[in-house]
């Protein structure tokens, strides 16, 4: 993971599908396609569980940086690490241009939820007031439209993956102690990033049926800092009699 510190305050995250490159920089405007069903997801203007994608991407975030760097799978402990619940997060390389394969094993009746590509911004509480609205937050995560966006399910392509664009509302992370960034109470005021928001596209998979499963997926976009690209492969072991 390559990091910069920004000179104003506040720090960009650009994330390609789990984690990437800690940035300043501005991006272009994002645009959704038309919709399209694609059976076993979500529909993105569904509410699953009760939450909207938007929400879903909030509480992502939370589960990442919130989730203690030796049990986080984000630094390679086994995938189950800070789950909980009837949804399971996936993620995908700390690394641009990573090529990703990674074994899984979930309960069944367990739904995933997942980013492509994403971006978040997170403030600091000792962060200059004008650097800590909204309309500031949301100018940082302005992210270009990807340049490839594609997905498959066992083998099935996802139609029309550009129509999986979400912006989160603002919300807050609390990190642990031993969090992934490894930061201290002394560089982030309470271990608190607040306020914080996310814009991306994420697919939300209905449970799958008890048996082997693959997801695929390959991501690209340009930004003022550079370009990001990730393939990544989950082999998925949905074990039964589990929920």
């Amino acid at each position: 993971m390559k990091t910069a510190r920004n000179e104003w305050q506040g720090r960009v995250v650009a994330i390609v599908i789990a984690w990437g490159l800690i940035v300043p920089g501005l991006f272009s405007p994002c645009i959704a396609g038309t919709s399209d069903n694609n059976p076993g997801i979500a529909p993105f203007q569904s509410s699953p569980y009760g939450k909207p994608h938007s929400e879903w991407a909030a509480h992502w975030w939370q589960w990442v940086l919130a989730t203690p760097a030796d049990v986080n799978p984000v630094g390679g402990a086994d995938c189950s690490g800070g789950q909980e619940g009837n949804v399971w997060f996936l993620f995908g390389s700390f690394d641009n241009a990573a090529v990703v394969k990674r074994e899984c094993t979930v309960p069944s009746g367990t739904a995933l939820f997942f980013p492509l590509i994403n971006a978040a911004y997170f403030a600091f509480l000792n962060d200059e007031p004008e650097t800590r609205t909204e309309e500031f937050l949301r100018a940082q995560v302005n992210c270009s439209v990807a340049s490839v966006l594609e997905a498959t399910i066992d083998g099935v392509p996802v139609r029309n993956p550009f129509q999986y664009f979400e912006e989160s509302p603002l919300f807050d992370v609390q990190l642990p102690e031993d969090n992934i960034f490894g930061y201290t109470p002394e560089q982030v005021p309470e271990l608190l990033f607040s306020p914080s928001v996310d814009q991306g596209y994420y697919l939300f998979l209905w449970p799958l049926p008890p048996g082997e499963h693959e997801i695929h997926w390959e991501a690209a976009w340009t930004c003022p800092f550079g370009g990001f690209t990730i393939d990544a492969t989950y082999s998925l072991t949905v074990r039964p009699g589990h929920n």
